[in-house]
């Protein structure tokens, strides 16, 4: 078996690269997400072997024949051009494919084995539970009571010395991050559309959720119970599957909060081997890649992280300041 890294360059897949992409998923455990750099496409993740893998992607061409492919190159460019310079990619317009299929052997994804297979779980948990509502319109409010639901469980598990409720923080913590990246006026714009949708939301008892525990809560809670004995060990730590120069280069730009957060003391102290926190950060990347497939946007993203951080913290932890660890932010 080797692994292979496969992109379809559609913009909407037609049903037979849907339904190939999810026998893909459920038959032989392939990962799937969207991507941007050389054209817009769906790109799986997974092994095959050698007979397999011509008869895959054999399927794979028919149903990207059939699939929406047309585009404006000279929008597209301008709407991933700041991207590009961002993620630093040297090149990523040349060429711009349409309508094609490659195929890569992938030998590792990651620096480390265990990551590689840590960041294969945590996709393939949430491809095997959403795979069947992949590219039709979903509502946001399932997708929070689920992560709801994998919180609290984890709310079990928070360390004595944990400084605040680290079940939530992933929420908070990106919530706040995206905030500061906005300038003033889109600031205080996206700050009152949120209010005033969590307002609403929250009188039409949208955030009436059941958090009894569904199979997608059980699979998540599986994948804490193995990384926990890394954690212990110290072969998994949160700054994985990246390095501490990978979180230096950030907090260069970051918010007050984050700057104080991510110090190297405060790390070593609080957060460098908190199992809850570790959790939460290979699963909520691994989950803000589905909603896109789930035809929800980064906005829908920003605002699951300010409806969990409401109705988890006190109103004043939302802004930005540079937070004293050592005391707890406890909900109204």
């Amino acid at each position: 078996m080797t692994n292979y890294s496969i992109k379809c360059f559609a913009v909407e897949p037609s049903e037979k690269l849907k339904n190939t992409i999810i026998k893909l998923v459920s038959d032989y455990k392939f990962m799937v997400d969207k991507g941007w750099e050389n054209g817009y496409h769906l790109h799986l993740r997974g092994a095959l072997d050698d007979e397999t893998l011509p008869l895959v992607v054999n399927e794979l061409e028919e149903g990207v024949s059939d699939s929406f492919i047309h585009y404006d190159e000279n929008e597209f460019i301008q709407r991933y051009k700041s991207t590009a310079r961002i993620l630093r990619r040297s090149d990523p317009f040349k060429p711009i494919y349409k309508g094609k299929v490659t195929v890569n052997a992938e030998a590792s994804i990651f620096e480390k084995d265990i990551e590689d297979e840590l960041f294969r779980e945590t996709n393939h948990i949430f491809d095997s539970y959403y795979c069947s509502s992949y590219f039709n319109d979903n509502s946001l409010y399932p997708v929070i009571e689920e992560m709801m639901k994998f919180h609290k469980m984890l709310e079990l598990y928070e360390s004595p010395e944990s400084t605040e409720k680290s079940a939530y923080n992933c929420h908070l913590s990106h919530y706040i991050a995206f905030i500061h990246r906005l300038n003033k006026q889109d600031k205080e714009r996206i700050e009152k559309q949120f209010q005033l949708n969590y307002e609403r939301d929250l009188e039409e008892g949208l955030f009436d959720f059941d958090l009894s525990p569904s199979r997608l809560t059980e699979n998540l809670m599986s994948f804490f119970h193995k990384i926990r004995p890394l954690i212990k060990g110290k072969e998994l730590n949160f700054y994985m599957p990246f390095k501490r120069k990978h979180i230096d280069e950030k907090v260069k730009h970051a918010s007050k909060r984050h700057k104080v957060t991510f110090s190297e003391e405060n790390m070593n102290r609080y957060f460098l081997y908190d199992e809850v926190l570790i959790a939460n950060r290979w699963i909520m990347n691994a989950l803000y890649k589905k909603l896109l497939l789930l035809r929800l946007t980064n906005t829908d993203r920003f605002y699951m992280n300010y409806v969990v951080s409401r109705l988890t913290y006190p109103t004043y932890a939302l802004n930005d300041y540079a937070v004293k660890f050592g005391s707890t932010l406890k909900g109204e």
